[in-house]
């Protein structure tokens, strides 16, 4: 079986064996997704305990989290780029084991540089397999696929740091246990994938011939990107606000790691959900501009509160940010598979994930300028930028309707 030499599917989502083996595939495919938001998120709720284990500074602690996304972007650019010369599956397969590599030496070693190192190629590997499911489960099933896997994905981000934070409190060893526990979630995720493929023997989806390369792909590439990148910055910008700054801030006297992991959850869970419910109601392209202009209300509140927030504000922020980051990370998704050509849909995927993650700097930011006045003036214009993003698109939309829902 190779898995990298492209056959063309009778239809649709479905391979040469038909539409159950197809949907084996594909169910692969989320598991990779769901595996690879676990191992990527798990880390917030251990970073409390890890930097008081290891007496790290608040600034430490965060530029080891931070340093994640210097590893994605190459890992996005590269992983959707390969993904559409050598298929999808290989890059995905590729990606999982850097990041289960990663992953197994944070579990032998907790020392600052491991961490920092681990973090780093952590981000690598999330971010080959990111870009290269994405385009994957794109191409089997069309925009439902691109929106199911940016939901599952969602999800993994979510329950891995609850997991982790519940996983931690069983004493020393909690933290190498969790380390264990998403490495095995890693593996058991190949498996499936892999036993999938077998059963229904697919390779990377076909391209489009070369006749027809050089006419569509330069126009659809830019009308992909112009529809999709607006949306970009403020998917991660918001959830990263909300389950790593918003915190800190709100004082509800439950342990550190049960706090964090118990914000991420619902950050990410309201938008895992509000995706799922977009679908279910085949929600317009207006959701995007709806996604930006929550965006635009959640830093424009967090810049106006108080230093030290009361849960009655911090919960509603929470949900406004999380259905932001939700709704904005499924246009953006649906847009590319809309509009991009699928010879070049990983590298375009790759694209707009690498300037969604740019907003995982947003805690580091905030916490490197220190003053809380300088922190609501970045927030300030956050929000002036995202509201302007929100009338743009809907502006845009009202010349222009791309797509249907």
């Amino acid at each position: 079986m190779s898995w990298s030499s492209p056959t063309l599917p009778t239809k649709r989502g479905e391979d040469r064996r038909g539409p159950a083996s197809g949907e084996a595939v594909f169910v692969g495919a989320l598991a990779l997704l769901l595996a690879t938001g676990w191992v990527a998120n798990h880390f917030v709720a251990l970073m409390p305990v890890i930097s008081e284990r290891q007496h790290l500074s608040a600034a430490a602690i965060d530029a080891i989290f931070g340093i994640y996304a210097l590893g994605l972007l190459p890992g996005l650019l590269v992983g959707g780029r390969a993904s559409d010369s050598f298929g999808r599956p290989s890059v995905a397969f590729a990606g999982s084991a850097t990041s289960l590599v990663a992953t197994l030496a944070m579990l032998i070693s907790q020392q600052s540089d491991v961490l920092l190192a681990g973090r780093l190629i952590v981000g690598v590997g999330v971010g080959l397999t990111m870009s290269s499911c994405t385009a994957w489960v794109s191409d089997l099933k069309g925009p439902a696929g691109a929106a199911t896997g940016g939901a599952v994905m969602t999800a993994g981000f979510a329950i891995g740091p609850f997991g982790a934070a519940g996983i931690v409190r069983v004493g020393e060893s909690g933290i190498r246990v969790s380390f264990g526990i998403a490495a095995a979630i890693v593996v058991a995720a190949m498996v499936i994938t892999v036993a999938a493929m077998q059963r229904a023997d697919v390779t990377a989806p076909a391209t489009a011939p070369d006749s027809q390369r050089s006419q569509s792909a330069p126009q659809g590439a830019v009308q992909a990107l112009s529809w999709a990148l607006p949306l970009a910055p403020w998917v991660f910008a918001s959830a990263t606000l909300g389950f790593i700054t918003i915190p800190t801030r709100v004082h509800v006297g439950l342990a550190a790691p049960l706090a964090a992991g118990t914000a991420t959850l619902l950050v990410n869970g309201v938008s895992a959900v509000i995706q799922v419910v977009a679908r279910a109601g085949s929600w317009g392209p207006q959701t995007g501009t709806v996604g930006a202009a929550l965006a635009a209300v959640g830093y424009a509140a967090t810049a106006a509160a108080p230093p030290t927030m009361p849960l009655a504000l911090g919960l509603p922020l929470l949900i406004v940010l999380g259905c932001a980051a939700g709704l904005c990370l499924r246009e953006g998704l649906i847009d590319l598979e809309v509009a991009a050509p699928q010879r070049v849909r990983g590298a375009l995927t790759g694209a707009f994930y690498v300037l969604t993650y740019l907003g995982f700097g947003l805690p580091l930011l905030l916490t490197v300028v220190g003053s809380p006045k300088a922190s609501a003036i970045i927030l300030a214009a956050m929000a002036a930028l995202a509201s302007l993003t929100a009338v743009s698109r809907a502006v845009r939309l009202g010349r222009d309707s791309h797509r249907q829902n």
